[in-house]
């Protein structure tokens, strides 16, 4: 932003001392600096990876997550590379995200005027309604947490309190290994209302990316893809994003109860790999929003609660969770 001062320069006709303008060029240098850590990373790995094929070791780990990080045991589809690692500078130059991402600063800074700085906490926001998870069955939570240091991001605001959720095997993977889209077991798998609402967006017809590995698909023209954005009690909209295409199954002004489907789990916009993206935001138009901790009904580690047992419980990633409500809650 610094950089952009240079062009002070221009008014020289005005003093002469606006030529010293010139120097606040050097700052546009600093975007060169995440893209080199990127490449000397690349790099690192690359080297790494061939030094493995050499001598026939195995790495310390499969993970792509560090040992002390709670998803460890996850094994997703990314395949690290350097050519992979430098889409950073897809992101800089590509002219939707570029834009996208001045939204979302944009509506970062609304959000925080809104609140007069003081965004909902876990410790001060309760909210009234009662979530179920957007699913049935087993799934995996693989970003997201109220806890800041495993957040979903904690920038955008909006996303401060998103989840990723995938479906795992035993052996913690993510997909059975045969390759592309089905390959993954949460792929088409039923996306549901976690609550009565009305339906204020719903967007399909944006295209699933072949590419499962980690690439960033370079058409994409919406960061979330086919989406739904669901109005419930006390102004609270959930989000849920990511969807297959083709599968949005409701449309805006609709009414909808907690446990319908809503569309199917796809690999649309931004995304690395098949899962659902949810988060639950105080507005309706999605950048503008601040990002609640809610928490759901019933969710757990383990399906053990009674089917007639009921709970609330934040959820974390790394966590195996089920909504484990009977088919008419």
């Amino acid at each position: 932003m610094l950089g952009v001062l240079g062009f002070l320069e221009y008014l020289q006709f005005v003093h002469e001392a606006f030529e010293l303008a010139q120097l606040f060029y050097l700052f546009f240098l600093l975007f060169l600096v995440p893209p080199g850590l990127v490449v000397l990373s690349g790099l690192r790995d690359s080297v790494r990876s061939l030094y493995h094929r050499l001598t026939g070791e195995r790495p310390e780990t499969e993970s792509y997550y560090a040992d002390d990080d709670p998803r460890h045991w996850i094994e997703m589809a990314y395949e690290p590379g350097a050519l992979k690692k430098l889409q950073i500078l897809l992101i800089l130059v590509h002219p939707n995200i570029a834009v996208r991402g001045i939204f979302q600063v944009a509506g970062a800074i609304v959000a925080l005027v809104r609140h007069g700085s003081q965004l909902p906490r876990p410790e001060t926001y309760e909210s009234t309604v009662e979530y179920r998870l957007p699913f049935d069955g087993e799934w995996t939570v693989v970003n997201g947490s109220p806890d800041k240091r495993y957040s979903h991001s904690w920038f955008p605001v909006r996303q401060r309190y998103a989840h990723d959720f995938v479906i795992t095997d035993e052996d913690g993977r993510t997909h059975d290994g045969s390759g592309g889209l089905d390959s993954f077991y949460c792929f088409d798998e039923p996306i549901l209302a976690p609550a009565d609402g009305t339906v204020v967006r719903a967007k399909d017809g944006h295209r699933d990316h072949h590419r499962t590995t980690g690439w960033i698909d370079p058409l994409q023209y919406r960061l979330a893809g086919n989406y739904v954005v669901i109005e419930h009690a006390d102004g609270e909209y959930s989000f849920l994003a990511h969807l297959k295409k083709g599968s949005v199954r409701v449309t805006p002004g609709e009414h909808v109860e907690r446990g319908q489907e809503i569309g199917r789990c796809g690999h649309s916009g931004n995304s690395s790999e098949p899962h659902l993206h949810f988060h639950v935001q105080d507005h309706r138009i999605p950048y503008v929003g601040a990002g609640l901790p809610v928490q759901f009904v019933a969710a757990t580690d383990h399906p053990e609660l009674a089917r007639n047992e009921r709970a609330k419980t934040y959820v974390h990633c790394g966590q195996t969770v089920t909504s484990n409500l009977p088919p008419d809650v």
